[in-house]
């Protein structure tokens, strides 16, 4: 399979710096992404973050070996914790972390280099193939490829995103990471509104790196925003608003936001091996996930605050949403309630239920199922449009309720509005499922 546009990466060599581009008939690159349930949770709720291993953003194909995670960390301004709560959920890694402290953080993970040994044939192919022809043919003028029967390349990956913990505490989207390649914004992405620009810094070994090739693109979505209603077509691979970047004399990349929705930025470095490595070349993978809001939709929004719309609003949506789940498997019916308006209403095996009939009829039953059967989600995603805002998600279910096998895979739409006081509460849910078959 091929990338359908080019994809920057960078080839250092001794006393030369290439900035490459991977054309159409490269190999497919499998990035390694984080990306939330939801950019904001509440102090004490659960962190719910997935790791994607594709080549088409945000998707997964296959999830990371859990001893392949090298370190997975939540960084603050003033410390940081280890992320122990790492599992699989389907076909994602799945990282999970309870913070207390309000504040700003960045989840940092990084995986541990593997190894491919090749041919000298075959590191030339590589060369070609992941879009370095420049330095295959300068390497090849100046008689420098190898020779050797055969040569090591090493490849890691390093991912990071950023998320809210309650309102207010220390903003952290300026700590580095400290791994070897990594994105650091030097503007604050909470906020962000499609139409701005995030400057981000790369660093390499912890120092900015100048005339560096770096990709960034928003994922799919449905319709266009209000920002931008026309430009930035989908790529073929369906990436929205993608763009090429070469970082400045600073190391720093100006990523123009087009549109709304969840982006990332990423870039390779292939580099020679440090002597005694074990290896004759390295290959780090960067990448850093960020969400935008939608300044249209925030504008049209009663009061016209921007503040009203756009990634914060969509995080919250978020955060009510995974608040519901927890407070069902947590057979909390109170919260679950509290949760829902009072007009909500409840649509599932085919029947409609007001709040007050899925109160007696199936909340207890659901209860009792999410608490008995483990479901993986998959990230919800939210679209606002001032006050209302819809969430939808999928899952996959496993497990034995009431004696009897369960294997399913559901979807799942909830719609929320904003309440005078501006929390947001649900008004509608629509459930389905079906058996899922070998």
């Amino acid at each position: 399979m091929t990338r359908p546009l080019c994809r920057p990466q960078l080839l250092a060599l001794p006393g030369l710096l290439l900035a490459v581009t991977v054309g159409a008939s490269a190999l497919a690159a499998h990035d390694f992404w984080l990306v939330p349930n939801a950019f904001a949770v509440a102090p004490g709720s659960e962190l719910d973050v997935r790791g994607q291993t594709s080549s088409a953003f945000p998707t997964s194909e296959s999830a990371v070996a859990l001893d392949r995670v090298a370190g997975a960390r939540l960084v603050g301004a003033p410390g940081e914790a280890p992320i122990r709560d790492l599992s699989h959920a389907g076909t994602s890694l799945r990282l999970r972390h309870r913070p207390t402290a309000p504040g700003q953080y960045v989840v940092a993970v990084a995986l541990r280099p593997r190894t491919v040994r090749e041919s000298a044939e075959g590191f030339r192919q590589y060369l070609a193939l992941e879009g370095a022809p420049e330095a295959l043919e300068r390497y090849g003028r100046e008689g420098r490829l190898p020779t050797v029967d055969s040569v090591t390349r090493r490849y890691a990956k390093y991912a990071k995103t950023i998320v809210e913990v309650g309102r207010g505490g220390s903003r952290a989207f300026g700590r580095p990471a400290g791994h070897p390649a990594e994105f650091v914004p030097l503007t604050d992405p909470r906020d962000l509104q499609a139409g701005d620009t995030l400057a981000v810094r790369l660093l390499y070994r912890g120092r900015p790196l100048a005339g560096a090739r770096v990709r960034a693109g928003a994922a799919p979505t449905a319709g266009r925003t209000a920002a931008s209603p026309a430009a930035a077509p989908p790529t073929p691979s369906g990436e929205r608003a993608a763009v090429d970047l070469v970082t400045d004399e600073a190391g720093v990349a100006r990523v123009p936001v087009a549109v709304s929705g969840l982006w990332n930025v990423r870039t390779i470095q292939i580099v020679p091996a440090d002597s005694g490595s074990g290896a004759d070349w390295d290959v780090h993978w960067a990448t850093l996930v960020f969400q935008a809001g939608d300044r249209g939709a925030a504008a049209g929004a009663p009061g016209g605050a921007a503040a009203r719309g756009g990634a914060a609003d969509s995080s919250a949506v978020a955060a009510v949403v995974a608040r519901y789940h927890r407070a069902l498997a947590e057979g909390d019916s109170a919260t679950a309630l509290s949760l829902l308006a009072p007009d909500a209403v409840v649509l599932e095996s085919g029947g409609v239920e007001t709040r007050d009939e899925y109160r007696s009829h199936h909340l207890p039953g659901d209860i009792q199922f999410a608490r008995a059967v483990r479901s993986d989600r998959s990230p919800v995603r939210v679209t606002v449009s001032g006050d209302v805002a819809w969430a939808s998600s999928t899952s996959t279910t496993r497990g034995e309720f009431r004696g009897r096998a369960v294997n399913s895979a559901g979807a799942e739409l909830m719609v929320l509005s904003r309440e005078a006081g501006g929390a947001w509460r649900i008004r509608a849910i629509h459930w389905s499922s079906r058996t899922r078959r070998p």
